[in-house]
């Protein structure tokens, strides 16, 4: 019997006989190993064999790593990617993680970081297949061109499935994860509150409700070695994590949600002063559910736990808003979003206040 039938397919690219008979022997225990020298064996294989993680080698004779990667894209959109190279540029990086790179290593590698980055690898694919999954049982999946969207009407009971349908997607991303989990929730509920405190009407808000669940969508595709990462971000892994608004859209298509909630997600990372990303908008012309969600995003995770440091408390919270106030922030929405923070905190006061103690007899 095969013991190996059911373990996941890692398939090596390296020209250099060194570096892939050596990453062949330590991955071999533990999956199915397939190892190739050039970029055009590589596509003969991916086309015979469905591979769950490809190592690929940017600098190879013949067929350059990069084509490489474009062919295989083009074979598995879903196959994971990791780009191990001694010839790694900026340039290079950004032209890689264009197509979806899950994780870029400078060689000589690392022995335990490679396998645990192996594995989370095959850990994510599961989740982006997962989540695939979900999307395709959305109600609108099998719907006409023709439409408008899935959800045309926000405020309909349609409008109402699209955001317990986003729930969904939500919680399945961070369901493995205890520093993201609940995260879309709460930025939900922030977005809400500023929503409401404007006088939005019930369609505009509902939009901005489906857009807070799933404004990080894209990260499904990104490691949480950045995403997590302690310390500052060199620049290839700050390039990985700004594509995360990017590939958020390009799992949502097949939805056709609104323009309105596909924008407040494309650019909720833009800021007030023009230098965020993806487009560098400013002041206004971010999208006004964008300008929401982000300051509930960066509200929810400067007071939440994560890897890198501790949750700042609600004061520090509170000052920071301010700090970046008209830099990051619209200033408007800023001093509204505080106005809400201070009313909830007295009435939480007012709450703790009136408790009646408990009476010893």
């Amino acid at each position: 019997m095969d013991t190996k039938k059911n373990l996941p397919n890692i398939l090596i690219v390296d020209d250099e006989i060194g570096p892939r008979e050596s990453l062949r022997m330590i991955l071999k225990p533990h999956y199915n190993v397939y190892a190739v020298e050039s970029g055009y064996a590589a596509i003969q294989m991916v086309r015979q064999i469905e591979m769950d993680v490809i190592t690929l080698d940017l600098k190879m004779p013949g067929m350059s790593g990069i084509d490489t990667l474009k062919e295989i894209r083009l074979i598995d959109p879903d196959v994971m990617i990791i780009i191990i190279t001694g010839y790694g540029t900026l340039k290079s990086a950004i032209e890689a993680i264009r197509y979806g790179v899950f994780d870029y290593i400078p060689k000589p590698f690392n022995v335990p970081e490679i396998i645990s980055i192996i594995e989370k690898s095959i850990q994510r694919r599961k989740l982006n297949l997962k989540i695939k999954e979900v999307l395709r049982q959305c109600p609108n999946s099998n719907k006409s061109e023709q439409n408008e969207g899935a959800f045309p009407n926000q405020n309909s009971s349609e409008g109402q499935a699209c955001l317990e349908f986003s729930k969904v997607l939500a919680y399945t991303l961070e369901e493995k994860d205890p520093y993201t989990s609940g995260h879309s929730e709460r930025v939900c509920y922030y977005s809400d509150l500023i929503s409401k405190k404007i006088s939005l009407p019930p369609k505009d808000r509902n939009e901005i409700r489906i857009a807070s669940y799933l404004h990080d969508i894209g990260k499904i595709g990104i490691s949480n070695r950045f995403i997590n990462k302690k310390g500052s971000l060199s620049s290839t892994e700050w390039a990985i994590i700004k594509q995360h608004t990017q590939k958020s859209i390009e799992l949502l298509i097949p939805l056709k949600l609104s323009p309105n909630i596909i924008s407040y997600i494309q650019h909720h990372h833009e800021r007030y002063d023009g230098t965020g990303y993806p487009d560098g908008l400013a002041g206004d012309q971010i999208p006004l559910g964008a300008r929401i969600i982000s300051i509930s995003d960066a509200y929810d995770s400067m007071t939440s736990d994560r890897p890198y440091r501790k949750p700042l408390s609600n004061g520090e919270a509170k000052n920071e808003l301010v700090k970046n106030s008209g830099k990051q922030f619209d200033p408007q929405l800023v001093s509204i979003f505080l106005d809400l923070l201070n009313e909830m905190e007295e009435i939480f006061m007012f709450r703790d206040h009136m408790k009646v103690p408990s009476l010893s007899y």
